[in-house]
């Protein structure tokens, strides 16, 4: 009898583990979209806003990118790459730190007047309760 508990006590826990990491790869993929979503829908002047979407795990990163161009996409894929080996779940921030985000986001922009965290939030709960379904 003891062997059949302890060989059930493994499977229920690779269950877990394996449920956990499926989770995991669900945050992951949730963030990834709402970078890639909030960025589509950056108005663009210069470039400079669009550049400085950030995502972080753990505590906000306060990191602005000066101009155009690459932006944080390096340091936000390293952070959303490292997500996996983190325990438990990890607040993930989508940040955008240049002074005049929240302007932008009060509709301060012909190019997207409706903002772009508030649509970008309703797009992935969309996404979250289709994967729920």
């Amino acid at each position: 009898m003891t062997g059949t508990a302890r060989e059930f006590t493994i499977q229920l826990e690779r269950e877990f583990a394996a449920t956990m990491d499926e989770a995991r790869r669900d945050v992951v993929y949730l963030a990834t979209e709402g970078l890639a979503l909030a960025q589509e829908k950056s108005p663009v002047k210069s470039g400079q806003f669009r550049a400085n979407w950030l995502v972080s795990i753990g505590a906000p990163d306060t990191t602005v990118q000066e101009g155009p161009g690459p932006g944080h996409a390096a340091r936000s894929s390293g952070a959303l790459s490292a997500y996996a080996a983190q325990d438990g779940f990890p607040m993930i921030y989508l940040q955008n730190n240049l002074p005049y985000a929240s302007r932008l986001e009060d509709g301060h922009s012909k190019q997207a007047p409706g903002g772009v965290v508030g649509l970008t939030a309703a797009e992935l709960a969309a996404i979250w309760n289709g994967m729920q379904a």
